[in-house]
């Protein structure tokens, strides 16, 4: 039998940078432009440390194959809401000619992706839904773009969900199927939030150790056990073996009462 979840919800963690407009933005960045060049590990020290005040959990230089195969610069997560943001972080020595694959690992696996810089001017192909930082060399921190989801997977239209039902002869309202969809997708986000802040690599060691646990919600496993038909026969066969014993029991205490 799955156990009620324990957990409380808390509210989901939201990134705070300042947003500047155009004006400001001008202002910004003709002070910045007199200020010595930031290296990454600079900008991302002070990224980090803002992430980590904020309440964000962190992980550096890890993408979703591991830590030594191009990986991401910053990783933030919200243990509350299980959402991760990724942060591209450039100095103003580093050129964008990687760039636009970086972002479409990154867009993969997070729900935000960010490009962090400090004098570089924003490039003109940027995707709009990578959102920019502008960070000066004292930690200040401005949003000149916001971030949104660019969900690979996204099926929005009613139409599309109608089409995949009949083609694949599938009963039941595209709501349902919909529903059901989306709760895969919830799984696979805890599975790569797991992924990314449970499993962890550990310079002493140098191995990949289990540092901390982020359980699926009491919907998402019973949504499993559905699928998984032969584990819930075996579970019915188990509590009929329990109620047999109490039928016996209770037959032998009749016949010791006569």
């Amino acid at each position: 039998m799955l156990r009620e979840s324990e957990q409380e919800t808390k509210k989901p963690l939201e990134l705070d940078f300042e947003y500047i407009d155009r004006e400001e933005k001008e202002k910004i960045i003709k002070e910045i432009k007199k200020e010595k060049n930031m290296k990454a590990k600079e900008i991302t020290i002070m990224l980090e440390d803002y992430l980590k005040k904020e309440g964000f959990i962190t992980v550096k230089e890890k993408n979703y194959l591991g830590y030594n195969n191009a990986p991401f610069d910053l990783t933030a997560g919200d243990e509350n809401s299980l959402k991760i943001y990724g942060f591209e972080i450039k100095s103003d020595v580093d050129t964008f000619e990687n760039l636009n694959r970086q972002l479409q690992h990154y867009s993969f696996i997070c729900e935000e992706v960010w490009l962090v810089i400090h004098k570089k001017e924003i490039p003109k192909w940027l995707p709009d839904w990578v959102g920019v930082v502008r960070i000066t060399e004292k930690g200040k921190m401005y949003r000149e773009q916001y971030a949104y989801r660019k969900d690979p997977f996204e099926i929005s239209t009613g139409y599309a969900w109608d089409i995949i039902a009949k083609e694949n002869g599938v009963a039941g309202s595209k709501d349902k199927l919909q529903a059901m969809f989306n709760e895969i997708i919830s799984i696979r986000k805890n599975i790569l939030f797991n992924h990314y802040f449970a499993i962890q690599y550990d310079s002493v060691t140098n191995q990949s150790v289990f540092k901390r646990f982020f359980p699926l919600n009491d919907q998402q496993k019973r949504f499993i056990c559905g699928l998984n038909i032969e584990y819930q026969m075996k579970e019915l066969q188990k509590e009929l073996k329990i109620l047999e014993k109490r039928f016996t029991m209770i037959k032998q205490l009749m016949n010791i009462s006569k």
